[in-house]
């Protein structure tokens, strides 16, 4: 074969690799639009006095993102508390909280120094200097006057998600006169749990006869050095343990929402191209976080207070959501288990759970 026979045929071969490529991106391209646009038409509320709208709105000084939905205005609202911390996920929540629109209004919330409201404001405050947890204390009381002036409300729901629960519980406490019932789902107790969850997981493997070093040196590690890189690093490790019986594809349920915008994928990728930038922004509630306890917040509510978990949550444990609802005391107070699903329920096994969550809250509001 010739030089230039063989030039021609890598030419001919690297022609089909690239069509082929080209293809597969157009492709892709087009089931994600046909998804979202499948999802638009299911999803997007039309009714007469409904509202589905994304808009940003002053708190605590900051203009903020939130996405608002609902199939009748004049229902009772519930404030959505994501998880993280800086962990928004409204865009995606459409997923199982299209089983909770037609009964309330419901309100996600991009907190302070995340998603949009982090983008809206990364000129004003590029290291994320105001976003801490008594900062989120303010914002929230800012929200929760908006929606109860918007709505014509005396009190809202509080609902929080894994680290949403720290910030949730803790409203709850401290202005319970504008809190109609706080819902914590996978609650967030103390960072002890880890350590719960690392002795069960050394336990299973050990039961096993698998090899543990470097599950016990990395746990040694976060022992002696407490931070969200060593966390991270035991989970990895223990992880396998406490593999969940239903688990939901969350990725494809971001990339198919019709409610995913450029700001809420800029922030997704943000982890995944420079982690230790973005735990840097955050570094202020992620270290906040890991010496909170909730219980130091206090114990008497004065509010309804309900607990959902997942049956098979080693992030938050059962066991912590348990003692703590067990040794709270609240006007009413109850906890239900989403069978098979992890940290979180929601996703995993959505009509489930908001069948749990709405039956919860018909018993304190009757």
């Amino acid at each position: 074969m010739t030089e230039s026979k063989r030039k021609a045929g890598f030419a001919m071969i690297l022609k089909f690799i690239l069509i082929g490529v080209a293809a597969l991106i157009i492709g892709t391209v087009l089931v994600v639009a046909g998804a979202r646009a499948v999802n638009y038409r299911s999803n997007h509320i039309t009714a007469e006095n409904g509202i589905d709208e994304g808009i940003y709105v002053n708190l605590g000084g900051q203009e903020q993102y939130l996405l608002i939905r609902g199939e009748n205005k004049d229902n009772p609202v519930i404030i959505w508390l994501h998880g993280g911390p800086a962990s928004p996920e409204g865009y995606a929540n459409y997923y199982f909280q299209k089983y909770l629109t037609a009964d309330y209004t419901v309100i996600n919330w991009d907190q302070r120094g995340c998603g949009r409201t982090y983008f809206r404001n990364k000129e004003a405050d590029p290291e994320n200097k105001t976003a801490t947890f008594e900062q989120l204390q303010t914002d929230l009381n800012d929200l929760v006057d908006y929606a109860c002036q918007r709505f014509g409300k005396e009190k809202v729901i509080i609902a929080g998600h894994s680290c949403g629960t720290v910030i949730g519980s803790k409203y709850a406490l401290t202005c319970p006169e504008k809190v109609a019932a706080f819902v914590g789902v996978g609650q967030f107790v103390t960072m002890e749990a880890d350590t719960y969850s690392y002795n069960d997981a050394l336990e299973k493997a050990a039961a096993k006869g698998y090899d543990t070093t470097k599950m016990v040196e990395a746990y040694n590690r976060y022992a002696a050095d407490p931070s969200l890189t060593n966390m991270m690093e035991v989970r990895k490790y223990t992880s396998p343990y406490h593999k969940a019986e239903k688990s939901a594809n969350t990725i494809w349920t971001g990339i198919s929402s019709p409610y995913m915008g450029i700001d809420d994928l800029r922030w997704v990728l943000k982890p995944m191209f420079n982690m230790e930038e973005f735990i840097e922004i955050n570094k202020q509630q992620l270290d906040a976080l890991m010496v909170t306890d909730v219980r130091d917040y206090g114990m008497e509510y004065s509010v309804p207070v309900g607990f959902i978990t997942g049956s098979m949550d080693w992030t938050t444990p059962v066991k912590y959501a348990q003692d703590y609802c067990d040794a709270i005391t609240a006007p009413e107070k109850k906890i239900a288990l989403i069978e098979g699903c992890g940290h979180s329920p929601q996703y995993d096994d959505p009509e489930v759970f908001c069948d749990e969550f709405k039956g919860m809250l018909k018993e304190f509001m009757n």
